[in-house]
Protein backbone atom coordinates (compact mmCIF):
# COMPACT_ATOMS: atom_id res chain seq x y z
CA UNK A 1 0.00 0.00 0.00
CA UNK A 2 2.92 2.35 0.60
CA UNK A 3 3.99 1.83 -3.02
CA UNK A 4 0.45 2.62 -4.18
CA UNK A 5 0.51 5.83 -2.13
CA UNK A 6 3.75 6.96 -3.71
CA UNK A 7 2.51 6.17 -7.21
CA UNK A 8 -0.62 8.24 -6.63
CA UNK A 9 1.47 11.18 -5.45
CA UNK A 10 3.62 10.93 -8.58
CA UNK A 11 0.48 10.90 -10.74
CA UNK A 12 -0.76 14.08 -9.08
CA UNK A 13 2.57 15.90 -9.31
CA UNK A 14 3.18 15.18 -12.97
CA UNK A 15 -0.34 15.18 -14.39
CA UNK A 16 -1.87 18.13 -12.55
CA UNK A 17 0.18 20.86 -14.33
CA UNK A 18 -0.98 19.59 -17.73
CA UNK A 19 -4.52 18.68 -16.83
CA UNK A 20 -5.89 22.13 -17.58
CA UNK A 21 -5.16 21.50 -21.26
CA UNK A 22 -5.24 17.71 -21.58
CA UNK A 23 -8.11 16.21 -19.66
CA UNK A 24 -8.59 13.68 -22.48
CA UNK A 25 -5.07 12.27 -22.76
CA UNK A 26 -6.16 9.83 -25.47
CA UNK A 27 -9.51 8.62 -26.76
CA UNK A 28 -9.47 5.99 -24.00
CA UNK A 29 -7.69 7.75 -21.12
CA UNK A 30 -8.81 10.87 -19.25
CA UNK A 31 -8.06 12.60 -15.98
CA UNK A 32 -10.09 15.05 -13.92
CA UNK A 33 -10.26 16.46 -10.44
CA UNK A 34 -10.85 19.35 -8.10
CA UNK A 35 -8.53 21.34 -5.85
CA UNK A 36 -10.56 22.80 -2.99
CA UNK A 37 -9.72 25.22 -0.19
CA UNK A 38 -12.24 25.82 2.61
CA UNK A 39 -12.22 28.11 5.64
CA UNK A 40 -15.01 28.16 8.25
CA UNK A 41 -15.74 30.31 11.31
CA UNK A 42 -17.92 29.03 14.17
CA UNK A 43 -19.63 31.31 16.67
CA UNK A 44 -21.69 29.58 19.36
CA UNK A 45 -25.02 31.07 20.43
CA UNK A 46 -25.69 28.37 23.06
CA UNK A 47 -23.16 26.08 24.70
CA UNK A 48 -19.45 26.14 24.01
CA UNK A 49 -17.26 25.39 21.05
CA UNK A 50 -14.74 23.73 23.35
CA UNK A 51 -15.89 22.24 26.66
CA UNK A 52 -12.34 22.25 28.01
CA UNK A 53 -11.68 25.96 27.61
CA UNK A 54 -15.31 27.11 27.31
CA UNK A 55 -14.60 29.03 24.11
CA UNK A 56 -17.43 30.52 22.06
CA UNK A 57 -15.53 30.73 18.78
CA UNK A 58 -13.53 28.41 16.53
CA UNK A 59 -12.12 28.79 13.03
CA UNK A 60 -10.25 26.31 10.86
CA UNK A 61 -9.20 25.80 7.24
CA UNK A 62 -8.41 22.85 5.02
CA UNK A 63 -7.25 22.10 1.48
CA UNK A 64 -7.87 18.99 -0.58
CA UNK A 65 -7.08 17.59 -4.02
CA UNK A 66 -9.43 15.00 -5.54
CA UNK A 67 -7.93 13.22 -8.51
CA UNK A 68 -9.63 10.84 -10.97
CA UNK A 69 -8.27 8.61 -13.73
CA UNK A 70 -10.62 6.92 -16.20
CA UNK A 71 -9.44 4.30 -18.71
CA UNK A 72 -11.88 2.86 -21.26
CA UNK A 73 -10.16 -0.05 -23.05
CA UNK A 74 -13.37 -1.02 -24.86
CA UNK A 75 -16.53 0.82 -25.79
CA UNK A 76 -18.66 -0.28 -22.82
CA UNK A 77 -15.92 -0.95 -20.26
CA UNK A 78 -14.21 1.44 -17.85
CA UNK A 79 -11.46 1.22 -15.23
CA UNK A 80 -11.68 4.06 -12.70
CA UNK A 81 -9.35 5.27 -9.95
CA UNK A 82 -10.06 8.07 -7.50
CA UNK A 83 -7.60 9.36 -4.93
CA UNK A 84 -7.73 12.29 -2.51
CA UNK A 85 -5.07 14.22 -0.60
CA UNK A 86 -5.90 16.73 2.13
CA UNK A 87 -4.16 19.16 4.44
CA UNK A 88 -5.72 19.38 7.93
CA UNK A 89 -9.26 18.47 9.01
CA UNK A 90 -10.79 21.91 9.05
CA UNK A 91 -13.63 22.83 11.38
CA UNK A 92 -15.09 19.29 11.36
CA UNK A 93 -12.27 18.21 13.71
CA UNK A 94 -13.31 20.66 16.46
CA UNK A 95 -17.02 21.16 15.82
CA UNK A 96 -19.17 20.36 18.91
CA UNK A 97 -22.14 19.28 16.77
CA UNK A 98 -23.17 15.73 15.86
CA UNK A 99 -23.44 16.61 12.15
CA UNK A 100 -20.29 17.67 10.35
CA UNK A 101 -20.37 21.23 8.97
CA UNK A 102 -18.23 20.07 6.01
CA UNK A 103 -18.92 16.64 4.55
CA UNK A 104 -15.79 16.22 2.42
CA UNK A 105 -13.18 13.55 3.20
CA UNK A 106 -10.26 15.34 4.86
CA UNK A 107 -6.85 14.49 6.35
CA UNK A 108 -7.93 12.05 9.09
CA UNK A 109 -10.57 10.45 6.86
CA UNK A 110 -7.91 9.58 4.29
CA UNK A 111 -5.67 7.65 6.70
CA UNK A 112 -6.27 3.91 7.25
CA UNK A 113 -9.54 4.22 5.36
CA UNK A 114 -12.29 2.19 7.05
CA UNK A 115 -9.71 0.46 9.21
CA UNK A 116 -7.66 -0.79 6.26
CA UNK A 117 -3.94 -0.15 5.82
CA UNK A 118 -4.78 2.07 2.85
CA UNK A 119 -4.32 5.83 2.56
CA UNK A 120 -5.74 8.24 -0.03
CA UNK A 121 -7.11 5.62 -2.45
CA UNK A 122 -10.90 6.04 -2.38
CA UNK A 123 -12.21 4.17 -5.40
CA UNK A 124 -10.78 1.54 -7.74
CA UNK A 125 -13.29 -0.34 -9.86
CA UNK A 126 -14.19 -1.76 -13.24
CA UNK A 127 -17.62 -1.19 -14.81
CA UNK A 128 -19.14 -2.85 -17.84
CA UNK A 129 -22.36 -1.86 -19.56
CA UNK A 130 -24.48 -4.41 -21.44
CA UNK A 131 -26.86 -2.96 -24.03
CA UNK A 132 -30.00 -5.14 -24.01
CA UNK A 133 -31.95 -3.18 -26.59
CA UNK A 134 -32.74 0.42 -27.43
CA UNK A 135 -33.02 2.48 -24.21
CA UNK A 136 -32.44 -0.60 -22.04
CA UNK A 137 -29.16 -1.61 -20.40
CA UNK A 138 -27.51 -3.26 -17.41
CA UNK A 139 -24.29 -1.90 -15.91
CA UNK A 140 -22.19 -3.83 -13.38
CA UNK A 141 -19.53 -2.12 -11.25
CA UNK A 142 -17.18 -4.09 -8.98
CA UNK A 143 -14.20 -3.15 -6.82
CA UNK A 144 -13.65 -0.46 -4.20
CA UNK A 145 -16.78 1.63 -4.64
CA UNK A 146 -18.81 4.43 -3.06
CA UNK A 147 -22.50 3.66 -2.44
CA UNK A 148 -23.42 7.37 -2.58
CA UNK A 149 -22.79 7.25 -6.33
CA UNK A 150 -25.79 4.92 -6.68
CA UNK A 151 -28.13 5.51 -3.71
CA UNK A 152 -29.76 8.77 -2.48
CA UNK A 153 -28.43 10.93 -5.34
CA UNK A 154 -30.00 14.36 -5.83
CA UNK A 155 -29.42 17.05 -8.46
CA UNK A 156 -29.61 19.95 -6.00
CA UNK A 157 -28.22 18.43 -2.79
CA UNK A 158 -25.59 15.78 -3.38
CA UNK A 159 -22.14 17.33 -3.82
CA UNK A 160 -20.23 18.89 -0.92
CA UNK A 161 -17.71 20.44 -3.32
CA UNK A 162 -20.20 22.48 -5.33
CA UNK A 163 -23.47 22.60 -3.36
CA UNK A 164 -24.33 22.34 0.36
CA UNK A 165 -21.49 21.64 2.79
CA UNK A 166 -23.28 20.25 5.87
CA UNK A 167 -23.59 16.45 5.79
CA UNK A 168 -27.32 16.64 6.60
CA UNK A 169 -27.95 18.28 3.20
CA UNK A 170 -25.45 16.30 1.11
CA UNK A 171 -26.98 12.86 1.78
CA UNK A 172 -29.37 11.21 4.20
CA UNK A 173 -27.23 10.61 7.34
CA UNK A 174 -29.61 7.88 8.49
CA UNK A 175 -28.79 5.59 5.57
CA UNK A 176 -25.26 4.96 6.84
CA UNK A 177 -24.14 4.90 3.19
CA UNK A 178 -20.76 3.11 3.12
CA UNK A 179 -17.94 4.47 1.01
CA UNK A 180 -14.56 3.26 -0.21
CA UNK A 181 -14.97 -0.44 0.52
CA UNK A 182 -15.29 -3.60 -1.53
CA UNK A 183 -18.64 -3.97 -3.22
CA UNK A 184 -20.72 -4.60 -6.32
CA UNK A 185 -23.36 -2.38 -7.91
CA UNK A 186 -25.86 -3.41 -10.58
CA UNK A 187 -27.76 -0.70 -12.48
CA UNK A 188 -30.72 -1.46 -14.74
CA UNK A 189 -31.98 1.40 -16.92
CA UNK A 190 -35.02 1.37 -19.15
CA UNK A 191 -35.76 4.72 -20.77
CA UNK A 192 -36.55 7.02 -17.81
CA UNK A 193 -36.71 4.29 -15.18
CA UNK A 194 -33.80 2.89 -13.17
CA UNK A 195 -33.25 0.16 -10.62
CA UNK A 196 -30.00 -0.05 -8.66
CA UNK A 197 -28.72 -2.74 -6.30
CA UNK A 198 -25.60 -2.20 -4.18
CA UNK A 199 -23.85 -4.63 -1.85
CA UNK A 200 -20.81 -3.70 0.26
CA UNK A 201 -18.78 -4.96 3.19
CA UNK A 202 -17.66 -2.27 5.63
CA UNK A 203 -16.92 -1.49 9.29
CA UNK A 204 -18.91 0.35 11.92
CA UNK A 205 -17.56 2.79 14.49
CA UNK A 206 -16.46 -0.01 16.82
CA UNK A 207 -14.41 -1.61 14.04
CA UNK A 208 -16.81 -4.51 13.53
CA UNK A 209 -17.29 -5.74 9.96
CA UNK A 210 -20.81 -5.94 8.57
CA UNK A 211 -22.57 -6.35 5.21
CA UNK A 212 -24.66 -3.50 3.76
CA UNK A 213 -27.28 -3.92 1.02
CA UNK A 214 -29.21 -1.13 -0.64
CA UNK A 215 -31.74 -0.87 -3.48
CA UNK A 216 -33.13 2.19 -5.26
CA UNK A 217 -35.87 2.72 -7.84
CA UNK A 218 -36.07 5.99 -9.70
CA UNK A 219 -37.99 7.71 -12.47
CA UNK A 220 -37.15 10.81 -14.50
CA UNK A 221 -40.22 12.90 -15.21
CA UNK A 222 -40.08 15.47 -18.01
CA UNK A 223 -42.83 18.09 -18.15
CA UNK A 224 -43.32 21.59 -19.52
CA UNK A 225 -41.98 23.12 -16.29
CA UNK A 226 -38.79 21.07 -16.43
CA UNK A 227 -37.17 17.82 -15.34
CA UNK A 228 -37.90 15.98 -12.12
CA UNK A 229 -36.26 12.94 -10.54
CA UNK A 230 -38.09 10.75 -8.02
CA UNK A 231 -36.23 8.05 -6.10
CA UNK A 232 -37.26 5.55 -3.41
CA UNK A 233 -34.71 3.35 -1.69
CA UNK A 234 -34.25 0.89 1.15
CA UNK A 235 -31.23 -0.54 2.95
CA UNK A 236 -30.31 -3.14 5.52
CA UNK A 237 -27.27 -4.65 7.15
CA UNK A 238 -26.78 -8.15 8.46
CA UNK A 239 -26.95 -8.79 12.22
CA UNK A 240 -23.38 -7.66 12.76
CA UNK A 241 -24.16 -4.01 13.36
CA UNK A 242 -23.94 -2.41 16.79
CA UNK A 243 -26.76 -2.83 19.34
CA UNK A 244 -27.75 -0.60 22.26
CA UNK A 245 -27.11 -3.67 24.35
CA UNK A 246 -23.34 -4.16 24.27
CA UNK A 247 -23.70 -7.93 24.68
CA UNK A 248 -25.44 -8.47 21.35
CA UNK A 249 -25.73 -7.08 17.82
CA UNK A 250 -28.64 -6.06 15.61
CA UNK A 251 -29.17 -5.15 11.99
CA UNK A 252 -29.63 -1.59 10.75
CA UNK A 253 -32.44 -1.09 8.24
CA UNK A 254 -34.50 1.74 6.84
CA UNK A 255 -36.11 3.46 3.86
CA UNK A 256 -35.78 6.86 2.23
CA UNK A 257 -36.85 9.11 -0.63
CA UNK A 258 -34.89 11.69 -2.62
CA UNK A 259 -36.77 14.00 -5.00
CA UNK A 260 -35.66 16.94 -7.11
CA UNK A 261 -37.89 18.91 -9.45
CA UNK A 262 -37.50 21.98 -11.62
CA UNK A 263 -40.23 24.50 -10.82
CA UNK A 264 -39.24 27.07 -13.45
CA UNK A 265 -37.28 25.36 -16.21
CA UNK A 266 -33.51 25.93 -15.94
CA UNK A 267 -34.08 28.68 -13.35
CA UNK A 268 -35.65 27.43 -10.10
CA UNK A 269 -35.61 23.94 -8.64
CA UNK A 270 -36.60 22.27 -5.38
CA UNK A 271 -35.56 19.12 -3.52
CA UNK A 272 -37.01 16.94 -0.78
CA UNK A 273 -35.53 14.11 1.25
CA UNK A 274 -37.05 11.97 3.98
CA UNK A 275 -35.87 8.88 5.80
CA UNK A 276 -36.70 6.43 8.57
CA UNK A 277 -34.67 3.65 10.14
CA UNK A 278 -35.08 1.10 12.90
CA UNK A 279 -33.76 2.23 16.26
CA UNK A 280 -32.89 -1.29 17.41
CA UNK A 281 -29.28 -0.64 16.40
CA UNK A 282 -27.25 2.22 17.86
CA UNK A 283 -28.02 5.37 15.84
CA UNK A 284 -27.88 9.11 16.39
CA UNK A 285 -31.19 9.60 14.53
CA UNK A 286 -34.10 7.45 13.40
CA UNK A 287 -36.20 9.97 11.42
CA UNK A 288 -35.26 12.86 9.14
CA UNK A 289 -36.50 15.18 6.45
CA UNK A 290 -34.87 17.97 4.47
CA UNK A 291 -35.96 20.31 1.72
CA UNK A 292 -34.73 23.37 -0.13
CA UNK A 293 -34.50 25.48 -3.28
CA UNK A 294 -31.91 26.10 -5.99
CA UNK A 295 -31.87 29.33 -8.01
CA UNK A 296 -29.82 29.50 -11.19
CA UNK A 297 -27.73 32.61 -11.90
CA UNK A 298 -29.32 33.10 -15.32
CA UNK A 299 -31.76 35.32 -13.42
CA UNK A 300 -28.97 37.93 -13.16
CA UNK A 301 -27.30 36.99 -16.46
CA UNK A 302 -24.71 34.48 -15.14
CA UNK A 303 -25.95 30.92 -15.78
CA UNK A 304 -22.96 29.32 -14.01
CA UNK A 305 -23.77 31.01 -10.67
CA UNK A 306 -26.32 29.62 -8.23
CA UNK A 307 -27.98 30.12 -4.87
CA UNK A 308 -29.07 27.25 -2.64
CA UNK A 309 -31.04 27.23 0.61
CA UNK A 310 -31.93 24.15 2.64
CA UNK A 311 -33.31 22.96 5.97
CA UNK A 312 -32.91 19.58 7.68
CA UNK A 313 -34.56 18.12 10.79
CA UNK A 314 -33.27 14.90 12.35
CA UNK A 315 -35.00 13.21 15.31
CA UNK A 316 -33.22 10.92 17.75
CA UNK A 317 -34.75 7.69 19.11
CA UNK A 318 -35.89 7.60 22.73
CA UNK A 319 -33.02 5.21 23.52
CA UNK A 320 -30.61 8.06 22.88
CA UNK A 321 -30.51 9.58 26.35
CA UNK A 322 -28.43 12.61 25.35
CA UNK A 323 -29.72 13.95 22.03
CA UNK A 324 -33.36 14.82 21.26
CA UNK A 325 -33.09 16.23 17.75
CA UNK A 326 -30.91 18.32 15.45
CA UNK A 327 -31.76 21.12 13.06
CA UNK A 328 -29.68 22.55 10.23
CA UNK A 329 -30.30 25.58 8.07
CA UNK A 330 -27.84 26.34 5.29
CA UNK A 331 -27.66 28.88 2.52
CA UNK A 332 -24.95 29.46 -0.05
CA UNK A 333 -24.20 31.56 -3.11
CA UNK A 334 -21.70 30.30 -5.68
CA UNK A 335 -20.00 32.49 -8.29
CA UNK A 336 -18.13 31.25 -11.36
CA UNK A 337 -14.73 32.97 -11.43
CA UNK A 338 -13.43 31.86 -14.82
CA UNK A 339 -13.46 29.06 -17.37
CA UNK A 340 -10.64 28.41 -19.82
CA UNK A 341 -10.65 25.25 -21.92
CA UNK A 342 -10.99 22.45 -19.36
CA UNK A 343 -9.97 24.53 -16.34
CA UNK A 344 -12.60 26.39 -14.31
CA UNK A 345 -12.89 27.99 -10.90
CA UNK A 346 -15.71 29.03 -8.57
CA UNK A 347 -16.07 30.53 -5.12
CA UNK A 348 -18.85 29.84 -2.62
CA UNK A 349 -19.94 31.88 0.39
CA UNK A 350 -21.78 29.68 2.87
CA UNK A 351 -23.81 30.17 6.05
CA UNK A 352 -25.04 27.46 8.43
CA UNK A 353 -27.08 27.47 11.61
CA UNK A 354 -26.88 24.20 13.58
CA UNK A 355 -28.77 23.29 16.74
CA UNK A 356 -28.43 20.05 18.72
CA UNK A 357 -31.34 19.89 21.19
CA UNK A 358 -30.34 17.84 24.23
CA UNK A 359 -32.81 15.90 26.40
CA UNK A 360 -31.25 17.86 29.21
CA UNK A 361 -31.89 21.39 27.99
CA UNK A 362 -28.78 22.70 29.72
CA UNK A 363 -26.61 20.73 27.27
CA UNK A 364 -28.25 22.06 24.11
CA UNK A 365 -25.77 23.52 21.61
CA UNK A 366 -26.38 25.99 18.81
CA UNK A 367 -24.20 28.15 16.63
CA UNK A 368 -23.59 30.01 13.38
CA UNK A 369 -20.97 28.87 10.88
CA UNK A 370 -19.68 31.14 8.15
CA UNK A 371 -17.63 29.60 5.37
CA UNK A 372 -15.88 30.26 2.08
CA UNK A 373 -14.97 27.56 -0.45
CA UNK A 374 -12.68 28.02 -3.46
CA UNK A 375 -12.59 25.39 -6.20
CA UNK A 376 -10.31 24.81 -9.17
CA UNK A 377 -11.79 22.14 -11.44
CA UNK A 378 -9.95 20.38 -14.22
Amino acid sequence: MRVMKHLLVVFCIFLFPFSAFAVDITDNLSISGTATTVYQWLKMTKGYADDLTETKKKDRGTAALDFNISFRPIENGEFFLRASFAKRDGLKAVSPFVLSPYADDLFSDLKNINGHSRDHLLELWYAHKFELKKDMSIKITAGIIDSTAFIDDNNYAGDELSQFMNEALVHNPLANLPSYDAGVAVEFEWDKFHLRLVGMRSKNEIERKYNWLGAQMGYKLETSIGEGNYRVYGYTTNKRFENWDADSYRELKGIGISFDQQIIKDILGAFLRAGWQSSKAVVDYNKMYSFGLNLNGSVWGRKDDEIGIGYAYLKSPSKNEELKHSQVFEGYVKFKLFSYKSLSSDITFDYQYIRDKARDGDNTKAGNIYGVRLNFNF
